[in-house]
Parts: C-alpha cells; sequence; structure tokens
C-alpha cells in the first residue's frame, strides 16, 4: 500500500485509512477484539488510523490506544477529532478554547501517544470566533501535542475565513478537511469543498466511502443480519436505512457498473475515492470484512475503462 502526501504539508498517510466510528469501543468493547482488528489492518497495510474522542464515548480511543501500544510510533499515523459532544455541562462539546485544551490530554492519554499527528477541529462552531480556533489548535502545535490540524464538515465559506485569519495573523493552516464521500454522495463537488482544496492544495479525507454498505451491493437482496440496518438499535445509529432513497440512482449505477466490468463493488467503491484524489476512511467490524475490501485491491491495472464509465454518470 502507498503513502500519499497530505496537501503540501511533509505528512503522508496510506492509500487506506482505518476509521474506528461504530467498529472499535460500540457494539463490542473487548480489548482482544479490538487488538485483532488493529493487527488485521496492519498486517493488510494500513498505518494511519482515524478516531474522535466523541466515539463510544471515549471508549475507542481507549480500546484504539491500546491495540496500537505494541506499535512502532514512527511507523504509523494517528488522528482524533474534537468538538463533538463527549460530556456533559458547557464545555462538553464545541470548539472553545477551554474544551479543546481539556480535551487534547485526555485523548493522549487515551492513546497512550505523546503527540497526535492530526487533531480535527470535528464540526464548525458558530459560538467561537474562529480566530480563537485557530489560535488554540497553533498552540498545541508549538506545545508539541500535535503535529498538524485538520477540520472536519467545514463549508467553503467558513474555511475560507479560517484560511485568510491564517494568513493574517501568520498561523499554520490545517492540512487537510474530512467530508462524508463515495461514489453515490458527492456532496464536495456540489459545494465546492473539493475544489477549494484542489486549489488550495489542502489534502482531503472521505469517511463512508462504501456509502453505508450500499456500495459493496449487500443490501441488494434484503437487509443481513448483522448490517448496520438491521443492528440500528444496538448501535444507536439509524441513518443508514435513509441512504438508499436519498441516493438510489447512483447506488443502482454503480452496482451495475461493477457486474458490467467484472469489479468487486468494495475495490470499485474505494478506488474511485482515491481516483478523485481524495483518500477514504474505511471502517470495518470484522477482521474477515476489512480482509475481504482490501485482499487484491491495488493488484489489477484494468480499471482506467470502469473509472471513466463512472466519471460519465449523469445521475
Amino acid at each position: 500500500m502507498d503513502w500519499i502526501q497530505i496537501g503540501n504539508s511533509g505528512l503522508k498517510a496510506t492509500q487506506i485509512t482505518y476509521g474506528t466510528a461504530l467498529t472499535i469501543g460500540v457494539e463490542n468493547n473487548s480489548r482482544e477484539f479490538a487488538k485483532e482488528m488493529i493487527d488485521t489492518a496492519w498486517n493488510l497495510g494500513i498505518r494511519s488510523f482515524d478516531t474522535a474522542d466523541s466515539y463510544g464515548e471515549g471508549n475507542t480511543e481507549l480500546l484504539l490506544g491500546y491495540a496500537l501500544q505494541n506499535k512502532p510510533r514512527n511507523e504509523f499515523v494517528l488522528s482524533s477529532k474534537t468538538g463533538q459532544p463527549n460530556s456533559i455541562g458547557p464545555f462538553g462539546k464545541g470548539l472553545s478554547r477551554k474544551h479543546i485544551i481539556s480535551n487534547i490530554d485526555k485523548t493522549l492519554d487515551h492513546l497512550q501517544t505523546s503527540y497526535l499527528d492530526l487533531y480535527y477541529a470535528h464540526r464548525p462552531d458558530p459560538e467561537v470566533s474562529t480566530l480563537e480556533i485557530a489560535r488554540t489548535f497553533n498552540d498545541l502545535i508549538r506545545q508539541g501535542k500535535i503535529l498538524h490540524w485538520g477540520t472536519s464538515e467545514w463549508s467553503v465559506e467558513q474555511l475560507q475565513e479560517l484560511y485568510e485569519l491564517c494568513d493574517k495573523y501568520n498561523l499554520e493552516k490545517p492540512i487537510t478537511e474530512q467530508a462524508i464521500y463515495s461514489f453515490a454522495v458527492q456532496k464536495v463537488h456540489k459545494n465546492g469543498i473539493w475544489d477549494f482544496c484542489k486549489t488550495n492544495k489542502i489534502g482531503l479525507f472521505g469517511y463512508s466511502p462504501l456509502c453505508q454498505g450500499f456500495l459493496t451491493g449487500k443490501y441488494i437482496d434484503g437487509i443481513p443480519e448483522d448490517s448496520r440496518i438491521a443492528k440500528a438499535n444496538k448501535l444507536n445509529y439509524n441513518k443508514t436505512k435513509n441512504f438508499y432513497e436519498q441516493y438510489k440512482e447512483r447506488i443502482d449505477f454503480f452496482i451495475n457498473a461493477c457486474k458490467k466490468f467484472e469489479v468487486l463493488p468494495v475495490h470499485g467503491a474505494l478506488l474511485y475515492c482515491l481516483h478523485q484524489g481524495i483518500l477514504p476512511i474505511l471502517g470495518a467490524s470484522k477482521p474477515k470484512q476489512l480482509e475481504e475490501s482490501l485482499n487484491g485491491l491495488f493488484s489489477k491495472t484494468e480499471n482506467n475503462d470502469f473509472l471513466k464509465f463512472l466519471e460519465n454518470c449523469n445521475c
């Protein structure tokens, strides 16, 4: 698996990042399970791992830290996020200086590391000035607690303001944006984020590259027992079932294209993201699922016609 430079920074990430939302610390809180998942990802060549302090009410960071403790720290890239609700009270969420500062040490402790390679402002916060947010993340860089920072699901207007302030006050800018992205969900192309990142040489990570599993084709014949839809109540997550109705045309087009070109759907979905210059964050809740998603992913070179066919989709 190759390493890809993130924007114009010196940081690189592997082509696939393992994402921990709903995969570790939510349905399964076993340390042995977490280690098995991370070991599987590692053996498949993944060296980039993404989490957040809100995932699994903090359990996810703890389990990821445990699973990575015997891996050489200089051989992997570790990112987390802050801003989403993770405790009660007025400072239990958001991007105030108080929330960010009070959470970074807890995150580092949970992850058993002295620094993060990348720390995200997890959604914008309209109650906090953009300058306060930028200065706080820059303080963490100067303290050596984080190497770089990024944003997640910020609008073009918010990023434009942020970048102008960073220029004005000589502050380090975010090196990447993280947004929902897949062949089905094309929001970053419609809202200008993809163009903004390309123009400003900002990295772009895409979470949910399989569109909640719909681009794997597993829902064609109904709802599998172990799927996110079937486990919605257990996971306390019920958004998946709405995705097909929202993106039906593109999902159906994609599945038919995979059949036409004899491409494994999960491979097609991941390769499409990479072809667009977007690094996919892949979640998997079973070692076998991760292996099936990645085995042979980069072994074929004849996918150009398939990718061109996808780009010509008018739906």
